[in-house]
């Protein structure tokens, strides 16, 4: 899920609804309260955008121990428009970043934002299922336009990337040494995100012929795959019961 989730606008009262919401069902979730922000480059819609957080009067419920950040798309930020809708929070909007919008009226927000925008939108009283499936649905589409190919060499899903004429692959920025039969298992799974490959399929497309091993040379190398790629925090691959393996496309 997103590493932090960023509030912007919010006054007490629906502050603390949504805090309470957002504390109990995403635990793993930095929570931070926006005091300002500023775009540093105002002129497109793809700008970088500094966060202030709120230290000082911050929530009784969240702990902040920075003063300023800069968000990612690793980060989610839930807007509370204002009734004027400034040029700021336009631009703020339209920005290439997740974003889900809380507002009491819809007119001033689909009026002026940019076409082909998908932001999503809660509505004050919140509900708690209705954020959650908002929160989900967010998460989804950015993990599918987080996905980069350049031609069929380069492949970068969230903090993993795949080189396939280096022959590399690196998470965080940080080398992992696969081998060949590895590395081209993880490129047909990583191309093909939610797809579900049987063991049967895999064999074929990695090893090109009936293996003497059977599907069991497939979960073998798909268990060593996952020790070298995976944590706490990572599960990139999914097992299908009695089918074989896809690719985790909520990444």
């Amino acid at each position: 899920m997103f590493e932090n989730i960023f509030l912007i606008g919010f006054g007490i009262r629906a502050e603390d609804e949504l805090i309470k919401i957002l504390v109990d069902n995403y635990k793993e979730s930095k929570i931070f309260c926006v005091s300002d922000f500023y775009l540093q480059d105002e002129k497109t819609t793809n700008s970088i955008v500094n966060y202030k957080i709120k230290n000082d009067e911050n929530h009784p419920l969240l702990k902040s121990n920075h003063e300023e950040t800069v968000i990612d798309n690793n980060d989610l930020s839930i807007i509370n428009l204002p009734q004027v809708y400034s040029i700021e929070y336009r631009n703020l909007v339209a920005n290439e970043i997740p974003i889900i919008i809380s507002t009491q009226t819809f007119d001033s927000y689909y009026l002026h934002c940019p076409e082909g925008n998908n932001n999503q939108i809660i509505t004050i009283p919140f509900i708690d299922s209705d954020i959650n499936i908002k929160i989900k649905i967010t998460h989804s589409k950015n993990n599918k336009k987080n996905i980069t190919r350049n031609s069929n060499s380069f492949i970068r899903i969230s903090e993993l990337s795949i080189d396939s004429n280096k022959y590399e692959v690196k998470l965080n920025e940080k080398k992992i040494n696969l081998t060949f039969k590895e590395l081209e298992l993880l490129k047909l799974l990583a191309s093909n995100p939610g797809r579900v490959f049987s063991r049967e399929n895999l064999l074929r497309n990695i090893w090109d012929y009936d293996y003497y091993g059977g599907t069991r040379t497939v979960d073998v190398h798909v268990r060593r795959l996952r020790t070298k790629i995976e944590d706490h925090k990572y599960n990139f691959i999914e097992t299908i019961w009695n089918v074989g393996y896809k690719f985790n496309e909520n990444i």
